[in-house]
């Protein structure tokens, strides 16, 4: 792992202001094809019964995804998500959601990965799974691949 690009990733992200949630994430980890990002609980993004809601993990996974990309791409603002797809498992209630993602595939055009997350306090449970892509920048326009 890099300091120096964890601290890169997090300084970009930061520079993002409000922008899709950004402020919320930490990043705990960038290796090659391996990431581990961290959100701060926040109480207004829960539904009813104190549940973090559906549209918040989500915003979590694509999060995770696109710095997936900065692991081997650098930083990549432009990568555009392509597809994302999400299983939510159980619950998320009460605390810090882990999510780590992890390259399958690399493409000419196209990056697989998925990330699982799961609550900090118990980070062997997942609650929600999901299978990323992302589009690089100079194939954001043509086909998949």
């Amino acid at each position: 792992m890099s300091d120096a690009l964890v601290a890169e990733v997090q300084s970009y992200l930061d520079g993002l202001g409000s922008f899709a949630g950004t402020g919320g994430l930490v990043v705990e980890s960038v290796a090659p094809h391996d990431v581990r990002v961290r959100w701060a609980y926040d109480e207004t993004a829960l539904r009813p019964g104190g549940i973090i809601s559906g549209p918040t993990l989500f915003t979590i996974a694509d999060l995770c995804g696109w710095v997936l990309v900065f692991a081997t791409e650098g930083v990549t603002p432009m990568a555009v998500t392509w597809d994302l797809h999400i299983t939510f498992l159980r619950a998320a209630m009460g605390g810090d959601v882990i999510a780590t993602a992890r390259q399958l595939k690399r493409g000419r055009k196209l990056i697989y990965g998925d990330v699982v997350m799961a609550m900090a306090d118990d980070p062997d449970l997942p609650i929600a799974h999901a299978t990323v892509t992302y589009a690089l920048p100079h194939a954001a326009t043509s086909g998949p691949g």
